[in-house]
């Protein structure tokens, strides 16, 4: 009997994909750029772009496709109502020409020996005083009406200008305590309607509030995604009454409360989740980094920030694997369509494709299916399928697909790909080791008759 239907199964593979909007990220520099020494690093976002000669990861990182940034308002605003946002404009750049996107936080001030406000805030407003460790800070009071203005002033006319730009992969709210982290006071009206702000400056771009009380309510509240500015953290102090392996500790006395009590259990279904951490600094003190990387993955995490320091060597493997199964990863498991096709005619069409990820991959790309023959091509997107909404899991396809104009009768090369929406080039790798260098998967072809 002659074959009616033609099945393809191509390979599955666990190699790394350079895949966008995922993965572990660099902070404050770029694809390529030499790490920060030792386990510190700076606050201070870059303000010059020296071109890379080699866009390979260093020795002791893995390989990134999203940068984070941060700046503070000084650099932003140096004089009132005089925004400076040409280190944004740069760093978009250098994204496009080292392959990655951006993501970005905007902050008002820092702690101890770093930036505070702007001088022309400090002279006009009200401040108030904070301690930090053995000395203090001075900062806006978060409730006053000047702060919300002025700083919020500014989240404006960032979303103004950047909202929707096709590299800015996030925007962190930030606006209590230094660098936006939330130590501070802010009544939760004063919160509600700094979330709103950000909302509205940047209702096109993926948000991220930091783990942090009613700021982070506020945020998930308004369809923001969540970060964890020190994920990892096994430290263990103790006290006479106390003992040490029972001592408060990140991972067990914060973030597991914090996220089921700000009502961010399942944000993750439609916002990325970011863990910002030091990994040698888990591994000098020997905490365990399987149950650390086991709650990243319970978490749904999309982006890992390593803060651009190295990673241990004996660890590189499992950070890695790691890497790779954060966010999205999508398996084309199978295909199956009809052999032959009348020309113009419709061919049924299904695939199975499966997310073995944690996450969904949160920006909007169509799936296609491309039909090659000789010199003469065709792009057709499946605008009724939302790939945002592919959760960990299974996908399955049933469809019909018509055959365009312009094509003789014989064979035509069938593929399928994740294409952006406005240039029909495709983006996303899938996982599977039949992939053209164009990044779409080879499905055989059918006959048109």
């Amino acid at each position: 009997m002659a074959e009616v239907i033609r099945k393809v199964r191509p390979t599955p593979t666990d190699e790394y994909l350079a895949n966008p909007h995922k993965g572990c990220c660099t902070f404050q520099h770029f694809s390529g750029d030499p790490l920060f020494p030792g386990m510190r690093w700076s606050e201070e976002g870059p303000l010059e772009f020296p071109p890379a000669k080699d866009t390979t990861p260093p020795k002791g990182f893995l390989s990134s496709t999203v940068a984070y940034c941060r700046w503070f308002w000084r650099v932003l605003e140096p004089k009132k109502g005089q925004y400076d946002f040409s280190m944004i404009e740069k760093s978009l750049e250098t994204c496009s020409q080292r392959g990655q996107t951006l993501a970005v936080r905007l902050m008002a001030f820092g702690s101890l020996n770093q930036p505070a406000v702007p001088d022309w805030y400090a002279e006009r407003y009200p401040l108030q005083t904070q301690k930090r460790g053995r000395g203090q800070i001075r900062h806006p009071v978060h409730d006053s009406p000047e702060y919300f203005e002025h700083w919020g002033g500014l989240i404006r006319e960032a979303g103004r200008r950047f909202d929707g730009h096709p590299l800015l992969d996030t925007v962190d709210l930030a606006y209590i305590g230094p660098w936006g982290e939330g130590d501070g006071e802010c009544r939760q009206e004063r919160c509600r309607e700094f979330s709103e702000l950000w909302r509205e400056a940047f209702p096109r771009t993926h948000r991220l509030v930091n783990i942090d009380g009613v700021q982070m309510a506020e945020g998930i509240a308004t369809g923001t995604g969540w970060r964890c500015d020190f994920f990892g953290d096994m430290s263990t102090v103790g006290s006479p009454t106390v003992p040490k392996h029972l001592s408060w500790r990140h991972m067990f006395d914060s973030y597991p409360r914090q996220v089921s009590l700000m009502g961010a259990t399942n944000a993750w279904q439609t916002a990325p989740v970011h863990f910002e951490c030091c990994p040698m600094h888990w591994y000098t003190h020997g905490w365990d980094l399987d149950f650390i990387l086991e709650q990243g993955l319970k978490y749904h995490g999309t982006y890992l920030n390593p803060l651009s320091t190295a990673l241990p060597e004996p660890w590189m493997d499992r950070l890695a694997s790691f890497c790779r199964r954060l966010g999205y990863r999508f398996v084309f498991r199978q295909a199956s369509f009809d052999v032959s096709v009348a020309n113009r005619g419709s061919s049924r069409f299904q695939c199975w494709i499966e997310n073995v990820g944690v996450a969904p991959i949160y920006r909007r790309y169509d799936f296609a299916l491309r039909l090659r023959q000789d010199d003469h091509e065709a792009v057709i997107p499946l605008k009724d399928v939302d790939v945002r909404t592919w959760l960990p899991g299974d996908f399955w396809l049933d469809t019909h697909v018509t055959v365009p104009e312009g094509f003789r009768p014989g064979w035509v090369e069938l593929s399928a790909g994740l294409i952006d929406p406005e240039t029909l080039v495709a983006k996303v790798n899938f996982a599977v080791k039949e992939r053209f260098s164009d990044r779409w998967v080879p499905l055989s072809g059918i006959e048109v008759l």
